[in-house]
C-alpha cells in the first residue's frame, strides 16, 4: 500500500510541474505562437492537402473506391472548403508540363508554413536545451512537411481497408444485432481517423522537433494528453455551440471563425504539452534553478510578498525530488555550520530552522528558503562569516559545480546573482 508521504510527494511534484509549466509557457509567449500556428494553418491546409491527394493520384486510378471514400471523408469539411472539383480536376491530369511543376512548387513551399510556425513555436521552449543549427530545423520544416503527407495517406488508406472489413457479411451481421453498440456513422470515423492522426503526428513532433532527445514513452503520453484534451474540448463547443444557428444569421463564414477558434485552441494544448514535456524532461535543473529564485517570505512591511510569491513557497520550499541522503544536511541547535576563513566548496539551501550569520557587519538571523554561501562559491572566496543553526535545521547541500550550473542554465538565476554579487561588492568596499 502506498503511504501518505508518498501521495504527498507525488502531489507536491505535480504542482511544482504544472506551476513551471504555466509560468515558463506564459514566459515564452506560447499564447502568441498558438496564434501563428492557427494562421500558417490557415495558408497551410489547402496546399497540404493538394499535396496529399497528388501523391493519391496512381492510387486511386487503381483502385476507384479510395477516391468515393475520401470524398465522403472531405465532406466533412466541405462547409469550409470544397475540394471534390480540384481532386476532380487532378483525376484528369495526364501529363506534367512547366506549369504544373511551378504550381507543385508553390504549393510545397506554401505548406511549409504551418511546420514553420509549429517549429518556430518548440524552439522556444527547447532553445535552451537544443543544439541544433537554423539550417537543420530548415531541413526539417520539409521533411516534417512529407513525413506528415506519408503519415495521413497510410492511415487514409489502413482507414479504408478497415472499412471495407466491416463491410463483410459477417460484421454487418454483428452490427444489425447490436445497432445501439455499432452504430455505423461516416462521420464517427472520419472523427476517429482525425484523431488518430493527431496523436500519431503528435508523438512524432515531440520526438523529433525538440533535438532533446526526450523519452519515447513520455512522447506518446503527452501526444495522448493532447488528444484527449483537445476532444474534450470540442466536444464542449460543440455542445454548447449551435453552429446551424450562427450559419442561419452569420452566413459560411461563421463555421471558419469555428473551425479557426478550434485550431487555435488545439495548438495552445498541444503547445501547453510541449512545455509539459520540457519541464518533464529537465525537472531538476528547472527546480534547482527554481528554490534558488524563491522569494522572500516577507516584505519590508513584515506581509507576505504577493499571492503570487507566496504560491511559489508554497509548493517549492520542500523540493524532496532532488534531495538525497547524500546532499541532506541536519545541523542542531548552536552547531556551527561554517567558519568565516572556510573556504566555500559548497552552497547551503535552508529547508527548515533558522541559521544566524556573523561577521564584521553584525549578526543576521536567515530563515527556510535561502541559500547561505552562493556569492562567495561564485567568486571562489571564504564564506567571510560564521554560520550558526539557532534552532534544530535541515539543509540541502549543493557542491561549487552544481551550484556553477543552475547559474548556467537560467538566466534568471544568473541575474539574481549578479544581483548579490554587486550588492556584496558594494559593501566591501
Amino acid at each position: 500500500m502506498f503511504s501518505t508521504a508518498y501521495f504527498k510527494k507525488k502531489f507536491s511534484r505535480f504542482g511544482q510541474m504544472f506551476y513551471l509549466t504555466l509560468s515558463n509557457f506564459t514566459k515564452n509567449a506560447l499564447w502568441e505562437s498558438a496564434s501563428a500556428c492557427a494562421f500558417g494553418f490557415i495558408f497551410s491546409f489547402i496546399p497540404l492537402s493538394l499535396i496529399i491527394y497528388a501523391i493519391l493520384i496512381g492510387i486511386l486510378r487503381v483502385y476507384p473506391n479510395i477516391y468515393n471514400f475520401i470524398i465522403t471523408f472531405a465532406h466533412e469539411f466541405e462547409t469550409f472548403v470544397n475540394i471534390q472539383p480540384v481532386l476532380d480536376k487532378m483525376m484528369e491530369t495526364k501529363s506534367l508540363n512547366g506549369f504544373n511543376i511551378f504550381l507543385a512548387v508553390w504549393v510545397i513551399w506554401m505548406a511549409r508554413k504551418l511546420f514553420n510556425s509549429i517549429i518556430s513555436s518548440m524552439n522556444k521552449i527547447f532553445r535552451s536545451a537544443s543544439k541544433r543549427k537554423s539550417w537543420f530545423n530548415q531541413l526539417l520544416i520539409f521533411i516534417s512537411e512529407f513525413a506528415m503527407t506519408l503519415v495521413i495517406i497510410a492511415i487514409v488508406i489502413m482507414a479504408f481497408i478497415f472499412s471495407r472489413i466491416l463491410a463483410l457479411p459477417f460484421f454487418q451481421t454483428i452490427f444489425s444485432k447490436f445497432p445501439i453498440l455499432f452504430s455505423q456513422s461516416s462521420h464517427g470515423f472520419a472523427t476517429l481517423m482525425i484523431y488518430f492522426i493527431i496523436f500519431i503526428a503528435g508523438t512524432i513532433a515531440y520526438r523529433v522537433i525538440p533535438g532533446t532527445k526526450p523519452m519515447r514513452r513520455r512522447c506518446l503520453f503527452y501526444s495522448a494528453l493532447n488528444a484527449i484534451s483537445f476532444f474534450i474540448v470540442s466536444f464542449f463547443l460543440n455542445k454548447f455551440m449551435n453552429v446551424a444557428n450562427y450559419n442561419t444569421v452569420y452566413g459560411t463564414i461563421s463555421s471558419i471563425v469555428l473551425l479557426m477558434m478550434k485550431v487555435y485552441l488545439f495548438f495552445i494544448l498541444f503547445l501547453f504539452y510541449a512545455q509539459m514535456l520540457y519541464v518533464s524532461q529537465f525537472f531538476e535543473t528547472l527546480l534547482r534553478s527554481e528554490i534558488y529564485l524563491l522569494p522572500s517570505f516577507q516584505t519590508v512591511g513584515g506581509s507576505p510578498a504577493g499571492i503570487k510569491d507566496y504560491l511559489r513557497r508554497f509548493l517549492f520550499i520542500n523540493p524532496s525530488q532532488i534531495q538525497t541522503p547524500q546532499n541532506t544536511i541536519f545541523v542542531t541547535k548552536d552547531q556551527v555550520l561554517y567558519e568565516k576563513e572556510d573556504k566555500a566548496k559548497n552552497v547551503y539551501f535552508i529547508k527548515s530552522g533558522f541559521i544566524i550569520e556573523e561577521n564584521s557587519e553584525g549578526r543576521k538571523e536567515i530563515s527556510k528558503g535561502a541559500f547561505l554561501g552562493d556569492v562567495q562559491c561564485i567568486l571562489n572566496e571564504a564564506y567571510g562569516s560564521k554560520a550558526t543553526a539557532s534552532t534544530d535545521c535541515e539543509l540541502i547541500r549543493f557542491n561549487d559545480e552544481e551550484f556553477k550550473k543552475i547559474i548556467e542554465k537560467n538566466h534568471h538565476a544568473a541575474k539574481k546573482a549578479i544581483g548579490k554579487i554587486l550588492i556584496y561588492k558594494d559593501k566591501s568596499i
